[in-house]
Formats: structure tokens, C-alpha cells, sequence
């Protein structure tokens, strides 16, 4: 049965019933494409194409990218036609790049778990990884922007922001802007005729560029201080299920502890061991949300020696506890 959620194909999420006795699933194909959740055993290579019940008896969606024409890296859909089918109010956790553009309406959704408004002017920024939840979509009006992570060559502004996951996931411009929506226009028709993957791209980028300048700065000025940030974030991003101290990154930022500290209260206002433990906290928070995952063995893939040094960890940072969390 095709959902609303991606009536016209695009990435989708694929659920699969339980099949009855000897007989074949039934397979439903909407917006967002096959479900690729890990099996337990923790091997990556292996997916199950059908939702895993958690403890709650809720579903667990994962997304990944299925364009409907085979090759075509890059989608542009409407608002609020991608917020429907079975995704809808439950948190997804998408492995491609969901850009959207609000131009009318009114609307809420949470990513990483944290809500947010949106309306005329938003401009949001979703990057593989990021957890997603619509709230309410139905009055939105707008384009929503969807892409494979490799579509973007490197050397570019553009693909440098699409790679920085410090960078601003949400932020204000005129939707009316003329080079705006003729960027966006320029590529609805590039998808729409027989396009080459160099034409796409080229086009993708073009109606990105005016988004990313209207995006603000990560920090207050671009001096040595910002840089050491950026390759601290960097590292954690790479690195954080292994290291939890922050002079374990001293090597890969070429800073000491004293520097990266003062980076990172300049940037964000917080200290370097708060950010670090905030985003170990954040991938297990994503980890419950969207995945069977037993808390025994998310504290092995976050890099703790006992289950209930993870358990303590998780209270510290949210208040509540990995089994509550999927309540």
C-alpha cells in the first residue's frame, strides 16, 4: 500500500508485516526508502527489511536513500507531501541530507529530539545521522531538498557545510528572494528533464549556495581559536564512541586541554568535557530512539566497560534512563 509519504517515490521507509505462517510479507514503499537497521550481533553489513518491535512494542525506523529514478542522487519534493505516509509523528533517523525550504504556513518538528517552530522564512538543514520527528506539517507550504552525502564534490563552501556538523541546522531568510527561488526552480527542471549526475549536482549546489550564505557563522570570528574548534568537532565527531577525555584529542587537534577548552567555550559556551559528554549522550539518545539496540549493547559500542557505567552516564546527562527513554 503506498503511503503519502512519498506517493511520487523518492527515498522511502520500507515496512514489512510479520509475515503469517509460511507466507510472504507484505511490503509497503513510501517516501523514505528501505528500512537498514543493524542486527544485534552488531555486523553493519546485514539489515532487516521490516520494523523491529523495542521493549515498548513500538516500531523502529531506520531510513535510507531509494530515489525513484535508479542513479538520481538528488530529490526536490514539496512541503508538506514529504511529511506523511508512515513516518509521520515517529522519530526517523535519515542517512541522507534533508534540506527544507518553508515559504508558507505553519508547522513543528523536533530534531535530535529538540522542537522547533517553522514558518514562512526557516530554512532547516537535516544531516545524515540526525534524528527526526514531525509534530505538526500540515499547514507547512515549501520545498524540501533531499541528497546522498557523496553528491556534493569537496572544495566547495557548500560541501564544506554539508560536512560540518557544527554548523547551523536551522535559521531565517527571505523565502521571496528572487535568487532563491530561481535557484530552486532551476532544480525542479533539471530533475524533471534527462539530466546527467554532473548537471544535477552542478544544479543542487547552485540552489544550495544562497541558503548556506544566509546561514550564520559557528563562532564569533575565524581566527586560530575557531580553528581549533573545528578540528576538535572534527575528532569528536570521529572519534567520540572511543575517547572520552579530552586529552585523548590533543594529538588530533594539535592543541593542549588548556586550548581546546577556551575553543570551545568561545564557540558554544559550554566547556570541551561537556560537549564531548553531550555528544556521547546524543548518539545514545539516537540509538534508543531508532533502533532495538539492548542498553548492555549500546555501552559497548559507546566505549564503556560496564552497562552501568553507561546507565549512570545517561542519567547525568538526561535525567532519566535508557529504558525510559523508550517509553
Amino acid at each position: 500500500m503506498q503511503e503519502e509519504y512519498g506517493r511520487a517515490g523518492a527515498a522511502g521507509v520500507a515496512e514489512m508485516e510479520a509475515p503469517a505462517s509460511g507466507g510472504k510479507g507484505v511490503h509497503r514503499a513510501p517516501f523514505w526508502s528501505d528500512i537498514s537497521i543493524p542486527l544485534r550481533s552488531g555486523r553493519h553489513d546485514e539489515v532487516v527489511l521490516r520494523p523491529v518491535m523495542v521493549e515498548t512494542g513500538q516500531h523502529v525506523l531506520g531510513v535510507g536513500y531509494a530515489p525513484a529514478a535508479a542513479g538520481r542522487a538528488v530529490e526536490s519534493r514539496r512541503l508538506p507531501d514529504v511529511f506523511g505516509g508512515v513516518v509521520r509523528h515517529r522519530p526517523v533517523r535519515p542517512d541522507f541530507h534533508v534540506v527544507g525550504v518553508i515559504t508558507g504556513g505553519a508547522g513543528r518538528h523536533a530534531v535530535d529530539f529538540r522542537p522547533d517552530d517553522l514558518a514562512a522564512g526557516t530554512v532547516f538543514w537535516l544531516r545524515p545521522g540526525q534524528v527526526h520527528q514531525v509534530l505538526d506539517a500540515d499547514r507547512l507550504h515549501g520545498t524540501a531538498i533531499l541528497f546522498t552525502p557523496d553528491v556534493l564534490a569537496p572544495g566547495h563552501r557548500v560541501a564544506a557545510f554539508a560536512d560540518d556538523p557544527v554548523r547551523p541546522s536551522r535559521w531565517a531568510m527571505d523565502p521571496r528572494d528572487p535568487l532563491v527561488t530561481t535557484a530552486l526552480r532551476h532544480l525542479e527542471l533539471v530533475l524533471a528533464a534527462p539530466s546527467c549526475a554532473r548537471d544535477i549536482a552542478d544544479a543542487l549546489r547552485l540552489a544550495l549556495t544562497p541558503l548556506v550564505a544566509a546561514a550564520p557563522g559557528v563562532a564569533s570570528d575565524n581566527g586560530p581559536v575557531s580553528a581549533v574548534f573545528a578540528r576538535f568537532a572534527a575528532a569528536v565527531e570521529a572519534e567520540f564512541p572511543r575517547r572520552h577525555r579530552v586529552g585523548d584529542y590533543e594529538r588530533a587537534v594539535h592543541a593542549g586541554t588548556k586550548t581546546i577548552d577556551r575553543s570551545v567555550r568561545r564557540a558554544r559556551g559550554i566547556s570541551a568535557k561537556r560537549y564531548l559528554d553531550e555528544r556521547l549522550a546524543l548518539e545514545a539518545r539516537r540509538r534508543l530512539a531508532t533502533t532495538d539496540v539492548t542498553v548492555a549493547a549500546l555501552a559497548r559500542e559507546l566505549g564503556f566497560s560496564e552497562a552501568t557505567n553507561f546507565v549512570k552516564f545517561y542519567r547525568r546527562m538526561t535525567g532519566t534512563t535508557p529504558a525510559s527513554a523508550r517509553q
